[in-house]
């Protein structure tokens, strides 16, 4: 039975997260800063060509090995997509994987990562997590190995500032739309039943 609700708290957090991590890109432009990081390469060609690139007027930037590459009217996960594509067909690398994210796009996520929620009681590894926008009360919990054989989960307790309200994960596994976003520096506490 443990193991089924695990698998159902899983199942549901996983479920929640596509919808809710789905951010609305921007398109790119000239003038933008990007920065591109590359991995599934030889090392070396990886740090040459993860770096911070200056979108020209014309809409193009300079990349290692392949030339000038337009960026201008795509968002950045497509501007990755077609940076990989150019690296496959000139038949440089096989299996190269491109993150694009903006300059404003990079510090939100430093921004973020320097801000935590706290995650205690019975769980099975209590702990402090990084925050990020999309978080909710079920990632939490999963982040934190999920709950212990004695969590009552009729009960999970949200502090947020000076005010504490309870949430049933049981009623919230059901029906998600029930699920709480979390806000930095949140305190979930899943009490013993």
């Amino acid at each position: 039975m443990i193991k089924t609700s695990l698998l159902a708290l899983a199942i549901v957090a996983t479920a929640v997260l596509p919808a809710t991590a789905q951010r609305t890109e921007s398109k790119l432009k000239p003038t933008d800063t990007i920065s591109l990081r590359i991995s599934g390469v030889p090392q070396e060609d990886a740090v040459g060509i993860s770096q911070n690139y200056l979108i020209a007027d014309d809409g193009k930037f300079p990349l290692p090995y392949v030339g000038r590459i337009r960026a201008s009217g795509l968002t950045p996960s497509e501007l990755g997509m077609r940076v990989e594509q150019a690296y496959k067909s000139a038949d440089i690398f096989t299996r190269p994987t491109v993150v694009v994210v903006t300059a404003e796009t990079e510090a939100d996520t430093l921004a973020d990562a320097q801000k935590m929620v706290t995650i205690n009681g019975e769980v099975r590894a209590p702990q402090r997590a990084g925050y990020n926008k999309d978080m909710t009360l079920l990632d939490a919990i999963a982040a934190a190995g999920g709950f212990t054989d004695w969590a009552d989960k009729k009960r999970v307790r949200l502090m947020r500032g000076n005010r504490t309200t309870e949430h049933n994960v049981t009623e919230i596994s059901r029906n998600p739309q029930l699920n709480v976003k979390l806000q930095p520096n949140d305190k979930i506490i899943v009490i013993h039943r």
